[in-house]
């Protein structure tokens, strides 16, 4: 299978009507995930990424008008179905990493910061995160409504990722 980031995700749905699309969903999903690769920690970072390199995005798409605002972009993204793109993006990185026997993958659980909201009265979030070693990439997560609840949701991840002949490590 190809490890082209376009191709595994072309079968996401765009969740835009027809005459509002100026940038086509494969460019937004490009430069969404490359500028979050690179280092981008928001929507206009993303945008600046987008700026920064044009001319080498290029190289994967036309980008005919140019990069989309920040704006544009969170919209495109937040609309999109989150369980959807976990999949394709699951799929590609499995494709890209090439995940083989023998391979460690550690799983944790952590606790994200700043996710706690007194004010609307939501408990921080917690995630458990699956890290192929060698590759040095997190292959998937799952949240789990509380720190204790991680044991119910590693099987979750795991069957998620379909691994094989890989060893799996667990913390206390």
């Amino acid at each position: 299978m190809s490890a082209s980031l376009i191709e595994h995700f072309a079968s996401l749905e765009d969740p835009r009507i027809e005459r509002n699309k100026l940038y086509p969903l494969k460019e937004i999903l490009l430069l969404t995930v490359c500028g979050v690769l690179s280092g981008a920690d928001g929507w206009e970072a993303i945008e600046q990424f987008g700026e920064a390199k044009l001319e080498w995005l290029r190289r994967f798409c036309p980008f005919e008008n140019g990069i989309p605002s920040h704006d544009r972009i969170a919209n495109v993204i937040s609309r999109l179905n989150p369980k959807r793109f976990e999949d394709c993006f699951i799929d590609w990185t499995q494709t890209v990493t090439g995940v083989t026997e023998g391979e460690v993958i550690a799983v944790d659980g952590k606790t994200v910061r700043g996710s706690r909201d007194r004010r609307r009265g939501r408990a921080a979030l917690h995630m458990v995160s699956a890290w192929a070693v060698s590759n040095r990439l997190v292959l998937g997560q799952e949240a789990t409504a509380e720190k204790s609840n991680e044991i119910t949701a590693i099987p979750e991840l795991l069957e998620l990722l379909a691994l094989k002949g890989c060893i799996v490590t667990i913390d206390a």
